[in-house]
């Protein structure tokens, strides 16, 4: 897969379902103790305060896809990325931003498929992506690609569908609004 960034880490699963999940992999047990519905299922109804409440301490980012399909990742640290960064993942939505606490620096990227918080996960799913990152509190800066645009496009290029900037919270600039769900067509 062709990265943006050279010093990336990257990631390909299968998800089946409109939603994939970021937290660390310590965090497991506190996510599932408040037990947001959106582990089970996806709909208006699991926006709610059990979500919420994780996405305020950090525990979880839940964003919405355009459709369940392969996803394509790539993870970099450091300052969000630059016009011409961003220009390689033409089409490319506007940037979301979420917290997100990763105490144990082991970043758990999921989907319904294989997502490890569910009631109902099957340990002979194929496995989402667990990544080694520098431990600390971030704000990510997510960058995907249009899925309406990319349906026109016949280009064959492998390159990730979904960035995820992880920039520390020292470092980043200043974050007021955290959404229980990233919209996949905001």
């Amino acid at each position: 897969m062709q990265t943006i960034r050279p010093d990336s880490l990257t990631a390909e699963f299968y998800n089946d379902g409109p939603v994939i999940f970021l937290y660390d992999d310590q965090s497991q047990e506190a996510i599932k103790a408040v037990d947001p519905s959106i582990l089970e299922g996806h709909g208006k109804s699991d926006v709610n305060a059990e979500l919420f409440e994780v996405v305020e301490k950090g525990l979880l980012v839940a964003y919405e896809l355009f459709q369940d399909d392969e996803i394509a990742l790539e993870v970099s640290i450091g300052d969000p990325l630059s016009d011409q960064e961003c220009a390689v993942l033409n089409p490319c939505l506007p940037v979301q931003r979420a917290y997100l606490n990763l105490p144990s620096g082991k970043l758990a990227i999921e989907g319904y498929s294989n997502l490890r918080l569910s009631p109902d996960f099957d340990p002979d799913e194929e496995p989402g992506a667990l990544l080694d990152v520098p431990s600390g509190e971030y704000i990510v800066s997510l960058y995907s690609v249009d899925g309406y645009a990319q349906e026109e496009n016949t280009e064959e290029v492998s390159k990730p569908n979904h960035l995820f900037v992880l920039t520390p919270v020292s470092q980043a600039e200043p974050f007021l609004e955290r959404k229980p769900l990233l919209e996949a067509d905001i």
